[in-house]
């Protein structure tokens, strides 16, 4: 009897869904053929490199071996295990059971994160299956254990956020045109995301050794490591918000973990650049990679759904609606010119350069000026017919290819040329570089058009989200 309440108060304590997710995936006949071609092929593997050793063919093998044994972990819990849980979900959607299960009162956070543990279930079986053979590497010479436990922690965390995108792609997906759509999307970004965390692994696998004596590296990999959790807690925010039903309110959550994440971001860079007494270059880096988060990270913000249902009148910064998560996204990218800006002028190295300082505002502006231009197009164009959601992220996507392909093909035009300064201001690929790289007094007019430019787009974006930010019937 008290066997049987233990095992009641572990399915309450848990969830009922994640319960059933985790028993249904490892009962699966996908976890059973992939589990065991791991094995065999870690085991192959593991066998070649033994028969080397005793025949004495190389002295230390064991970064080869490292390599190797990580990249098969990597092509399952990179690609499998994600394609695997967005297939779930997408099933969901396509048998609406997932209403169903909305109206037993588990919610949409609970039905994702039974997706997302059930997955992760999987993916902490196969590393323990492949463990023992990473660890084997470390005793055929070239590589220690610091390298193996930052290999498997970094697989983990790099695998829980492509999960979780899956997770969020499938939410998003509510008619056959879109699941359609959805699969290439996930099938193109998970091929990237794999082959991105092979290609790592084989650098931490030659490099790696680097970590236990360089002190930078070390706090960039325990950083990476922490912040991969945290997106991946921001994108099943996400999918949350997604799966949920138009009368609930589901930004709450989404917009907590985006200021949590975006904040330990600022925080982990100004770290980084304090600890590593950084120059007025690492300021401007730190301002374009942080940017750049945002840049991908804001589409949560800019592509939420106009207005809030009855049941959610009050709440604050909190309570749903556009208008609100635009103002989140500018508050953020705000503080983070703020800071770099203050690491700029206190930096090692005399008073900043014009070039910085451009930098340093251009980085600040694009995503700005970008994600206001979704929203504008989003919900002003003919792809308003699509939705708030969907019409505002290929306004934004739209918006970016269209300003890259013209800019350059007018400073072709009419300089002859693909850098031109003044035809790519409002680019932001080659128009950041020529920010970043050139000094010239040339790029004055440059950066004043840019700024000009974001500062009417986000009046004109917050104009139009004041308008429609009101009471939604459904």
């Amino acid at each position: 009897m008290s066997d049987t309440t233990a095992s009641e108060r572990f399915v309450e304590s848990v969830g009922p869904i994640v319960v059933k997710e985790v028993r249904q995936g490892l009962r699966a006949k996908v976890f059973a053929i992939f589990f065991g071609t791991l094995l065999a092929v870690c085991l192959t593997t593991a066998l070649v490199f033994v028969v080397e050793a005793s025949n004495s063919l190389r002295s230390s093998t064991g970064d080869e071996a490292f390599g190797l044994f990580l990249s098969a972990l990597g092509a399952v819990c990179f690609f499998v295990i994600p394609f695997v849980a967005f297939r779930s979900m997408l099933r969901e959607l396509e048998d609406e059971t997932w209403v169903l299960l909305t109206l037993t009162g588990l919610g949409a956070r609970s039905i994702v994160r039974g997706k997302w543990v059930s997955a992760m279930s999987q993916a902490l079986l196969f590393g323990s299956a492949c463990a023992p053979f990473v660890l084997f590497s470390y005793f055929l010479n070239g590589i220690d254990l610091v390298q193996i436990v930052s290999g498997l922690v970094l697989a983990a965390g790099w695998s829980s956020a492509l999960t979780a995108l899956g997770l969020a792609v499938a939410t998003q997906a509510h008619s056959k045109l879109g699941r359609t759509i959805a699969h290439f999307v996930v099938l193109a970004v998970l091929g990237f995301g794999t082959a991105g965390g092979i290609a790592f692994a084989w650098v931490l696998a030659e490099e790696g050794g680097r970590i236990a004596s360089d002190g930078a590296l070390r706090n960039f990999v325990i950083g990476v490591a922490v912040f991969t959790w945290f997106l991946a807690w921001l994108l099943l925010e996400g999918a949350a918000a997604g799966l949920a039903l138009p009368s609930e309110a589901a930004s709450k959550g989404t917009r907590v973990a985006y200021l949590v994440t975006s904040m330990l971001a600022l925080a982990y860079g100004l770290a980084l650049f304090l600890l590593e007494d950084g120059s007025r270059n690492d300021a401007v880096g730190g301002q374009i990679v942080t940017c750049l988060f945002f840049t991908f990270t804001s589409a949560f913000c800019i592509s939420e759904r106009d207005g809030w249902p009855k049941q959610a009148g009050t709440g604050g910064w909190l309570k749903p609606g556009a208008a609100r998560s635009y103002w989140l996204f500018i508050f953020v990218i705000t503080c983070s010119l703020l800071m770099w800006g203050t690491l700029l002028f206190n930096a090692r190295g005399g008073s900043p350069s014009d070039k910085h300082v451009r930098g340093l505002f251009a980085a600040f502006c694009y995503p700005v000026l970008y994600a206001s231009l979704g929203v504008l197009v989003g919900r002003l164009s003919p792809l308003k017919r699509f939705g708030e959601p969907i019409a505002t992220r290929v306004g934004y996507l739209g918006s970016i290819v269209l300003a890259v392909s013209a800019s350059l093909v007018l400073s072709f035009a009419v300089d002859g040329r693909a850098d031109s300064k003044a035809m790519n201001a409002l680019n932001p690929l080659v128009g950041m570089v020529n920010f970043v790289d050139r000094s010239s007094s040339e790029l004055q007019g440059p950066i004043v058009l840019l700024g000009a430019v974001t500062l009417l787009a986000v009046f004109l974006a917050a104009v139009t989200l004041h308008g429609r930010d009101e009471v939604r019937s459904s």
